[in-house]
């Protein structure tokens, strides 16, 4: 008996060790989203966090969740231009560096062309498509926040009738009985969230999202479905990710009703002007532009700055990571700098035709 009671304190106070260890030398990242009571998965505010692809990233979220930036919800004179940036992980852009995103190449090259003072404010969430971010959009951030130009990205998922938190686990808009735009919760049926609410309801477990050891867990299991175990075991040392697929295919599907209705909710934002930015890969969306184009919405196609996985003009792959030897799926940093360069010159060009109220020309 004695050795088991000296066994269990040894081990208690190893386990408690190395979650000290863990957690301040952050080793492990923190989990990034919880859930929003009123909008589902959002990212959480003021947390340190670190993720390695492009070599390294560590960065801070904003008390709203946002990375690389702090600015307030009110721009502080009519003189700055506030652009606000819309979309899923591309936009969101944490496999790189901050000063390596796209909207920091944005600040300077416009802020020198326009000799003003310009913010980039970035709301990209990782597969968060249109049904969820246009929600979060007309219902708080349109609201709460001043915005000469909203940049929209958009791509083919946004096409399709998945509304409700079917794709994402966050209130979406859903058609009612009459085609009516709706909220959506699907998100609050998910097993996920059901474990969620099993594990704060008990208050011993209440934190079990602050757990290094919960973390790490979360983590394997994510990658693991990623990457495969050679690579997440042994990373690059276990061989390479898939190279992706350099086609780019085209979806020949029609915009649905619900889609239709979120361009139309969204375009309708009267304190700056929205441009959409149409994504192109890994599939090019016909129907969109068409849509778009028939609207008389304004809006620019990255097919314009890349073609299928290189910057236009260059043999420069916008997609593989060197420091990690992977393709991450996202732009890397060059991809980010020919995106900060192409959106520069396109609004520069455009900007006096905008609505910007707000925005003294």
């Amino acid at each position: 008996m004695k050795n088991l009671i000296l066994f269990l304190i040894t081990f208690g106070i190893t386990v408690l060790g190395i979650e000290f260890f863990l957690n301040t030398t952050r080793i492990t990242p923190p989990t990034l989203k919880y859930y929003n009571p009123v909008y589902g998965s959002l990212n959480r505010p003021n947390i340190d966090y670190y993720k390695a692809v492009e070599g390294l990233y560590v960065g801070k979220t904003n008390y709203d969740g946002r990375f690389r930036e702090n600015y307030p919800k009110r721009k502080d004179d009519k003189k700055t231009l506030r652009i606000l940036l819309m979309g899923d992980s591309f936009v969101e852009g944490i496999d790189v560096f901050s000063h390596n995103h796209f909207a920091r190449y944005m600040e300077e090259l416009l802020g020198q062309k326009l000799n003003r003072k310009v913010e980039v404010i970035d709301f990209g969430r990782g597969n968060c498509a249109i049904q969820a971010s246009s929600y979060y959009f007309t219902d708080y951030i349109s609201k709460e926040y001043d915005a000469d130009l909203v940049l929209y990205f958009t791509e083919w998922r946004d096409m399709y009738n998945i509304g409700g938190g079917a794709a994402y686990p966050s209130t979406c808009f859903i058609l009612d009985s009459n085609n009516n735009l709706a909220a959506g919760y699907l998100w609050k049926k998910t097993p996920e969230y059901a474990i969620h609410k099993k594990l704060t309801a008990n208050p011993i477990l209440k934190h079990y999202e602050s757990s290094a050891y919960f973390r790490l867990l979360y983590r394997a299991v994510a990658m693991t479905k990623i990457t495969g175990m050679p690579i997440m075991t042994f990373g690059k040392f276990g061989g390479s990710m898939k190279k992706p697929d350099y086609a780019t295919y085209t979806s020949n599907a029609p915009v649905s009703l619900l889609s239709k209705k979120l361009y139309d909710t969204v375009n309708s934002y009267d304190k700056g002007q929205v441009i959409w930015v149409v994504r192109n890969k890994p599939y090019n969306a016909p129907a969109i532009l068409e849509y778009l184009k028939d609207k008389n919405f304004k809006y620019v196609s990255l097919s314009d700055t890349f073609n299928d996985n290189y910057i236009k003009g260059t043999n420069i792959d916008a997609y593989y990571f060197k420091a990690s030897g992977q393709y991450g799926g996202h732009w890397n940093n060059d991809g980010h700098k020919a995106m900060g360069y192409f959106l520069t010159n396109r609004i520069y060009n455009n900007l006096a035709n905008c609505n910007t109220p707000n925005y003294e020309k």
